[in-house]
């Protein structure tokens, strides 16, 4: 069976005019809002599911973003990182009681502009290398905190190196150190 050009533009032809047929009755100067201004909170991956990576990357984030106009310290944040953390970390979390945070210079001024902190982590370039098999790993973050202000701006804060520690366990890898780096 042979094809023409005609027969292809005779075809293209009823499909755009079916297709303009299927149209809105609304006028195209009046716009129609058909989302959601609900925000959603977008849970992290279950830490039995994800990797050493993916648990450094997550914990590590969990725990450098704060809430100041509603966290007491930046233990909270830890608090809230509990299910991702192991060893000496999880005691602390489970302790109840607020480690002796240093808090940030700005934490007063954030509280009372009821600013937020965000971090972002990738895996940095330094993180030493393993061998397979290993249960205990280093990996090397980079993370990044930006203030998200009230008003609606924000304020990327300088890139900070953290060396993390993750143990593997029978319930999947765990967060189990971590120090700034630089």
């Amino acid at each position: 069976m042979r094809i023409t050009c005609i027969t292809v533009a005779a075809m293209c032809t009823a499909a755009a005019v079916a297709l303009a047929g299927c149209g809105s009755d609304t006028p195209s100067d009046q716009h129609v809002h058909e989302g959601s201004d609900d925000h959603q909170v977008i849970e992290p991956l279950s830490p039995q599911q994800i990797d050493a990576d993916d648990t450094a990357l997550t914990a590590m984030q969990m725990i450098l973003s704060w809430q100041p106009a509603i966290d007491e310290s930046k233990a909270d944040a830890l608090i809230r990182a509990t299910a991702y953390l192991g060893g000496d970390l999880l005691a602390v979390a489970e302790s109840g009681t607020r480690a002796e945070v240093r808090p940030d210079a700005d934490w007063q001024q954030w509280a009372a502009s009821k600013d937020a902190v965000a971090a972002t982590c990738v895996r940095a370039d330094s993180t030493p290398a393993a061998p397979a098999g290993m249960r205990t790993l280093v990996i090397d973050l980079t993370c990044t905190q930006t203030v998200l202000h009230a008003g609606g701006r924000s304020t990327r804060l300088t890139p900070q190196l953290w060396r993390t520690t993750v143990t593997r366990t029978d319930d999947g890898w765990r967060l189990t150190d971590y120090r700034y780096q630089q």
